[in-house]
């Protein structure tokens, strides 16, 4: 595959987890990145811990935040502070930013599906409309959107998430339509051991239940899923595809 060394990209959601280990696997191949998240600190810690482990890498941080009613023109900025920052046009934006709230369908409310709605469809397609000014109108460029597993695989007490989750996927090839010759890629994720899990104890809970009932014997890491942003970088004929990293999850 052609290499994405020298290119520039931005992750929104660049802070922990997916987005970071996205972030760290981009800046070992030489790729300028930029990181963006909510929480100051946190974004950078993250560019601290690249740096340690990557002492030539090329990483910069901003803030965003994400869930208000302007996020247009806060998404419009950033898109403005980076690409001035770099000189040039992005070849990448990835979205990972999300919010896990699930509820089961008995108790929706109205302010709840519009919380839910912010991360999964406002923000996604705002950016959509964005990205054609901001990357480099090329099939070498890209967005990636970020859903999961249970687009494929629903499970009981989570309907919305589902419906979330596979609204991703459809809207992604809808996109890859509309954006051409720029590409709109997505991955889906199964179990994977991240932040979003909650603190230390919680985590290992998990990690010791998937250790028992996964196909392969245990969750996913965010540097395996972040392979898959990695792939459809480079993979220049990609577009409209939706790439599963599960751990079987969808077989099983």
């Amino acid at each position: 595959m052609p290499p994405i060394t020298g290119q520039s990209i931005l992750i929104i959601g660049g802070s922990s987890g997916i987005g970071a280990a996205v972030a760290k696997l981009a800046a070992a191949e030489g790729v300028l990145v930029s990181t963006a998240s909510s929480n100051p600190t946190r974004v950078s810690n993250a560019i601290k811990a690249i740096e340690t482990s990557l002492p030539k890498a090329k990483i910069t941080g901003y803030t965003i935040d994400l869930n208000t009613d302007d996020v247009d023109s806060r998404l419009e900025k950033l898109l403005i502070d980076v690409t001035t920052a770099n000189g040039s046009k992005l070849d990448h934006i990835i979205l990972t930013a999300n919010i896990v709230n699930m509820k089961p369908i008995a108790e929706v409310t109205i302010p709840y599906l519009r919380s839910c709605n912010q991360f999964s469809f406002i923000v996604t397609l705002l950016l959509a409309k964005l990205a054609p000014t901001f990357l480099k109108p090329s099939y070498t460029s890209s967005l990636i959107l970020s859903t999961g597993a249970i687009a494929d695989k629903p499970v009981k007490g989570f309907t919305l998430g589902a419906f979330r989750a596979a609204g991703i996927v459809g809207l992604t090839r809808a996109l890859a339509i509309e954006l051409a010759p720029v590409r709109v890629n997505v991955v889906s994720p199964g179990p994977t051991d991240t932040e979003m899990w909650g603190d230390e104890e919680m985590r290992r809970q998990r990690r010791e239940f998937f250790g028992r009932v996964a196909l392969l014997g245990k969750a996913g890491s965010a540097e395996e899923v972040g392979e898959a942003y990695v792939y459809l970088m480079k993979d220049s004929n990609a577009t409209g595809a939706c790439v599963n990293t599960s751990g079987g999850a969808l077989v099983q």
